[in-house]
């Protein structure tokens, strides 16, 4: 008797979701780190850098909801998915014949226009397939933040004291890879309600709302110069690509770990105080990367990504959640997305560009004054929001859907 699972059990529903994850956090893993590196060996200042960097960021504002809503529309998410990361895969290939700023900006802006909605999309067949399955959603996102580590240490192992030029066909080839396993991966399961956009509105423009999307845009773009120029910087610090690939690993690692530790006990840490948690990292660590030169150092200091990152995005959720009416959660979520992860980030890169290429890793400092003013936001939104009310309210909200 045949011991492959069939299509239908959860175990086969789970490692097809999982090498998903594995292969498209693999891809990251190699492009946040080096793909400024390649960039800069193609001749481009640390400000037109950051323009081609913000521009795969914008493009998503715009891109991930058309996706999303053709992906509603069809309901087949698998072939979606799969073409649009052949196509990135292909863009990734076609930039190699590329040189100077405007044609790098717009193949790269195409290119991430392919890959930028997978993810979101995935992201609603994992969960729809979590509930209907009864998956543990955190063992499946696990493989993502494994292969992430790989491709940063690996990627930094196989081009030091070699050229970067590499870096794009590993992209190429990772894209490649994510097309197969969205090819592997099953549909969406077949949607049985629609949700509502009312009230969306009203509820964003309360000041507690306010506040909160600007604290959580000053703790993220405080992470500008890291993301876009700190390899460029370590790398002129004189440390090669195996370190600076540690640099980055242990930063998800200790990611990693806060999540596993705060994530049991987000609600009774409350949002504020990981918000505040979040901002007070970022006032200690980006000083510090500003000043600090030597590896032993540098990796202490990516500890704190645990927090800056980690504890920040827990914090987000945690609010989210609590703010959100049930009905309203994805919607909701997704224009969270929209003005944090695109048009705030988009916004910031090109600032950093300009930052690195007149205060090199003093650009740092300018990063802390972020992480103070979200430190401050934190504070306000303290005195204004009422998390205890907000969940009650939830609660509430969805007691009235279950009898309806």
């Amino acid at each position: 008797m045949s011991t492959n699972p069939s299509p239908a059990t959860p175990r086969y529903v789970f490692w097809r979701l999982a090498g998903f994850y594995a292969t498209y956090f693999l891809a990251i893993g190699i492009y946040m780190p080096y793909w400024p590196l390649w960039l800069d060996g193609k001749g481009l200042t640390p400000v037109e850098i950051g323009w081609v960097l913000a521009g795969a960021f914008w493009i998503k504002v715009a891109a991930q909801p058309t996706v999303a809503r053709i992906a509603d529309w069809r309901g087949r998410t698998r072939g979606l998915t799969t073409g649009l990361m052949a196509l990135a895969a292909i863009g990734f290939a076609a930039i190699t014949t590329a040189d100077g700023f405007w044609p790098l900006l717009i193949i790269a802006g195409v290119t991430a226009a392919c890959y930028q909605p997978v993810l979101p999309v995935m992201e609603s067949v994992v969960l729809r397939h979590v509930d209907a399955h009864r998956l543990d959603y955190g063992r499946i996102r696990l493989w993502g933040s494994v292969t992430f580590v790989m491709g940063t240490v690996g990627i930094g192992w196989w081009i030091d004291g070699r050229s970067a030029t590499s870096v794009v066909w590993f992209m190429a080839a990772a894209m490649a890879l994510v097309a197969v396993a969205c090819a592997l991966a099953p549909d969406r399961p077949a949607q049985t309600s629609n949700r509502s956009d009312i009230g969306l509105t009203a509820l964003f423009l309360k000041p507690a709302f306010l506040l909160f999307l600007l604290t959580t845009a000053l703790i993220n773009s405080s992470h500008a110069v890291l993301y876009g120029f700190a390899t460029l910087h370590w790398h002129n610090l004189g440390h090669g690509e195996t370190l600076i690939g540690m640099f980055w690993a242990i930063g998800v690692i200790a990611e990693i770990g806060l999540f596993a530790i705060a994530g049991r006990y987000r609600d009774k840490l409350g949002a504020v105080t990981l918000l505040a948690l979040a901002a007070l990292g970022g006032v200690i660590r980006w000083p510090l990367l500003a000043v600090t030169e030597d590896a032993a150092g540098l990796l202490a200091l990516q500890i704190l990504h645990g927090l800056t990152f980690g504890a920040g995005h827990l914090g987000a959720m945690s609010f989210l959640s609590g703010s959100i009416p049930a009905e309203l959660s994805a919607t909701g979520q997704s224009l969270y997305y929209a003005l944090i992860g695109g048009v705030f980030a988009g916004c910031m890169f090109p600032m950093a560009g300009w930052l690195y290429s007149d205060l090199s890793g003093d650009a740092f400092l300018v990063m802390g004054s972020f992480s103070a003013a979200a430190l401050l936001g934190v504070f306000c939104l303290s005195r204004v929001w009422h998390g205890a009310d907000a969940v009650e309210h939830r609660k509430k909200t969805e007691k009235r859907s279950s009898i309806s």
